[in-house]
């Protein structure tokens, strides 16, 4: 962009290593850092997906220069000497400026020195003999220090913008994909640094920095998106124009009660997008850049054909009443709504997706009931999907993939009319999610915030299930002020292993290996654990049994007169799994502590205590369908088994060179990698980092296999090899909507296979009787459009829902085949099968 002066202004594009090697400085007036978590996620989000969408896992470092660039908008300052004044712009500085310290500690564990002095000296410079950073205010000087180093910090009794520094930073932290803490970090460092941007406008002093700010911000404001789709809607209502006015001003006003100029936007492109735009998510770019704009060039997608009534009714109709239900969403995300829980435990995890498929289900004109309850289930479904992810160490946790799940789901929500429709969606969706069996070797590692949660949860369920308050929001760490509060991770075991020696571990990889199992793990108040962390078991056993009931439940005393804690124990079963640990808690208290968590969270998140229509497992047999998450990016271990180039029980090494200590850990079906502890991980990834305690991971160059050399063989050189030899193909086309067909399988013997069928299973169904159970989902255009750019097993995904709901349906007439099919995984898969691929042959016949 050239250079443009004028009357003392400068304004100039300059990428984030130009700007943040100078050093910039505050008004005492402008100090305060005021983002909330929702903008440093969205911002995160943003820069990820921008930089995955041109990163393959094959470019080498220096391709991130052709990669699409970012521009973060402009911002102001003033020459102040030797630094800069930031009139405007200091949120998303320093949210970047965050966001840089992050990966650079991420960069150091994973022990690429260079790239994270490069970065380094974008966070702080030397100058005049001593260390600044780029946003040079001292109050923020102790808190970055400690984000630098990795270290703790308390931030109470510093300043409200500290305390925010604090938490964002933390947000960052939970909300950078996993796929950006692996091998690319580096290469997303050098693109953060050289291929995003802003436009520097630069004034020559204090008063016309000033003047420029206020220009901008409060002067001869742009008409925005909404102004626009107003003008658009009340032009063409005819003569109710004035009537549409007065409704439309109490509904921004209504929105605009969040204290949030963005409001009012986010429901109208949350709105369209839920239930009017393209199911999945490709138009949601258009609509965030102008929804006005795509509105006005295809009315009749919202129902806008005729002018005059059309109009009125959809203002009327559509927008005011599903406005008002926004609102109560937004409310409930804030602070926890009695029946509207799970939407605050949502927001509390940052799944601010939630808002959209929840508004895809509902109608405008649901009673208020209906409304709640398809609220409630589907954030109930959301919850349960991140507890799920949480417990099997599927790294899928950010908000980025959550906006994926939706996205799935989105289409056959929209088709759930009632609220029993969902109730059958849903309990067939979580029907096919992994099971609850995986806590059992779960440990913390770098998931503490989603350890807390599962902490926080079980807590709170024992406390309220015997008549006491139900303080899972505290516990989470919002309270119902929305503040945060105190309270964190406790570990049972001390950490000094001269302690432990007893209790069953052989050294001190075992001894914090085992400290660190859920199991050994309770949920208490900060300021309690901080004063007898340290002590022995024998010696905090009195200390528990003043806390929750969950840690009190260690304590024998905790068992003598507290008749609801004793029939909560009788109702459920809990009697040997709920019990004492008087004088030790040794490695088998862990692992009865584990099974208790286990059976804690399946009784939390039980389907029919969520409100779904329970229904046994239906695809875990039906091929890999369970599975159905893939990401838009990169490659994964499950690619390289189906090419052949490694196989289910191949064992992987891993070294963390520093210390010479060796890990070692075994590929599971679907890809899945499990480590000496038995713990299982979605990702090599994170099983690197989790076994040598880290928050990130070049998982492909961590692991390698021994050749029959004897040789060390990278994952990443194995992956290179696939990519090579384009074994990974057809897995490319099969993700690929622009693919070429695949070849056209010979069309299978219905009528054999029902045969044989029938003879194994009992049954007699005919080959009438199937084909309208197959019809039903060869009409849908997504399972046809699937059929011809997917293979048979991807196929599934899209096939199987809609089949299945058909056969329940279908088989109410017939409760003898109802049983069989209910009872028997075996009769459902196979029945499944036979129709799955009957119908993806004849679609791709034509």
């Amino acid at each position: 962009m050239a250079d443009t002066i004028q009357q003392g202004v400068q304004g100039r594009d300059h990428t984030v290593r130009e700007l943040f090697g100078k050093q910039y400085v505050l008004e005492y007036y402008q100090r305060e850092y005021t983002w909330e978590r929702r903008h440093v996620v969205e911002l995160v989000n943003d820069l990820a997906s921008a930089f995955l969408r041109d990163w393959q896992p094959d470019h080498d470092r220096l391709q991130y220069v052709k990669y699409r660039p970012y521009f973060l908008g402009p911002f102001v300052c003033h020459p102040t000497g030797v630094k800069k004044n930031l009139v405007d712009g200091q949120q998303r500085f320093t949210t970047l400026h965050l966001l840089l310290i992050h990966i650079e500690r991420l960069l150091i564990e994973q022990g690429d020195v260079d790239t994270a002095n490069m970065i380094g000296g974008l966070i702080r410079r030397y100058a005049g003999g001593q260390h600044h950073y780029t946003i040079d205010v001292e109050e923020r000087r102790e808190c970055l220090e400690a984000l630098r180093a990795g270290r703790d910090y308390d931030p109470t009794g510093t300043t409200v913008s500290v305390q925010n520094l604090w938490h964002r930073a933390q947000d960052i932290a939970g909300a950078l994909p996993e796929a950006l803490r692996d091998e690319c970090l580096p290469i997303f460092a050098d693109w953060l640094a050289d291929r995003v941007s802003f436009v520097e406008i630069s004034a020559a002093d204090r008063d016309l920095g000033w003047e420029i700010f206020e220009t901008m911000n409060d002067r001869g404001a742009r008409l925005t998106s909404l102004d626009l789709l107003k003008s658009f809607l009340l032009s063409r209502a005819g003569r109710e124009q004035a009537q549409l006015d007065v409704v439309w001003r109490k509904m921004l006003s209504d929105l605009s009660e969040f204290d949030d100029r963005q409001v009012p936007t986010d429901f109208f492109e949350t709105l369209l997008l839920a239930r009017y735009a393209a199911a999945d998510g490709s138009e949601s770019e258009e609509i965030s850049r102008a929804f006005h704009e795509w509105v006005r060039k295809s009315p009749d997608r919202v129902g806008l054909k005729f002018q005059g009534q059309d109009y009125c009714d959809f203002v009327r109709n559509v927008v005011v009443p599903s406005s008002g239900q926004y609102c109560q969403l937004l409310k409930a995300a804030k602070s926890r709504k009695l029946g509207l829980d799970e939407v605050f435990y949502n927001a509390a995890n940052g799944i601010d997706a939630q808002h959209l498929l929840i508004m895809a289900a509902v109608r405008e004109d649901d009673a208020q009931n209906d409304f709640q309850q398809k609220a409630k289930l589907l954030s109930s479904y959301l919850d349960l999907v991140y507890i799920v992810r949480t417990v099997n160490n599927d790294g899928a946790v950010q908000s980025q993939d959550f906006l994926t799940e939706v996205y799935r789901l989105l289409p056959v929500v929209r088709e759930a009319s009632s609220v029993e429709e969902l109730r059958k969606l849903l309990g067939r969706e979580a029907a096919a999610l992994p099971s609850f069996s995986a806590v059992r070797k779960l440990s913390l590692h770098n998931n503490r915030r989603q350890i807390r949660y599962l902490l926080a949860r079980i807590t709170a369920f024992v406390e309220a299930e015997c008549g006491r308050p139900d303080l899972a929001d505290a516990y989470i760490g919002r309270g119902i002020d929305g503040l945060e509060t105190p309270w964190e991770i406790e570990h049972i075991w001390a950490n000094k292993y001269s302690l432990h020696i007893q209790t069953g571990v052989a050294n001190e990889r075992d001894f914090q290996a085992a400290r660190n199992r859920v199991g050994a793990l309770l949920l208490l108040d900060k300021s309690d654990n901080a004063s007898f962390g340290a002590d022995r078991y024998v010696d905090k056993l009195p200390i528990y049994f003043s806390q929750n009931l969950l840690a009190a439940s260690l304590n024998p005393a905790c068992y003598k007169r507290k008749p609801k804690f004793r029939k909560f124990r009788e109702k459920y079963g809990l009697e040997e799994l709920l019990s004492p640990f008087p004088g030790n808690f040794d490695t088998h208290a862990i692992d009865s502590r584990a099974e208790l968590y286990q059976r804690l969270s399946e009784l939390i998140w039980d389907a029919e205590r969520l409100g779904f229509v329970k229904v046994k497992s239906l695809r875990q047999g039906v091929g890999k369908t369970a599975q159905r998450r893939k990401t838009h990016y990169g490659i994964q271990v499950s690619d390289l088994m189906r090419s052949g180039l490694v196989t289910e029980g191949t064992t992987l090494h891993g070294e963390l060179k520093r210390t010479s200590q060796k890990f070692r850990a075994t590929i599971q079906a679907k890809g899945r990698i499990r480590v000496e502890s038995g713990e299982e991980f979605g990702s090599l990834s994170g099983a690197g980092a989790a076994v040598q305690g880290l928050g990130s991971c070049a998982g492909w160059d961590f692991w390698h296999i021994i050749d029959a050399q004897g040789q060390r063989v990278s994952m990443a050189s194995i992956r290179k090899i696939a990519i090579a030899q384009g074994l990974l193909e057809q897995n490319e086309k099969s993700s690929s909507e622009g693919g070429q067909s695949l070849p056209v399988e010979p069309v299978p013997d219905l009528g054999s296979q029902l045969e044989t069928f029938n003879q194994k299973h009992q049954t007699m169904l005919a080959e009438a009787d199937l084909a309208p159970l197959i019809r039903l989902p060869m009409a849908s255009e997504k399972i046809k459009a699937a059929a011809h750019r997917t293979d048979l097993e991807n196929f599934a995904d899209v096939f199987d829902r809609v089949f299945q709901a058909g056969v329940e349906d279908w088989a109410m007439a017939n409760p003898a085949f109802l049983k069989k099919f209910m009872d028997e995984e075996e009769l459902r898969s196979e029945l499944t099968g036979i129709s799955r691929s009957y119908a993806y042959v004849l679609l791709r016949r034509g």
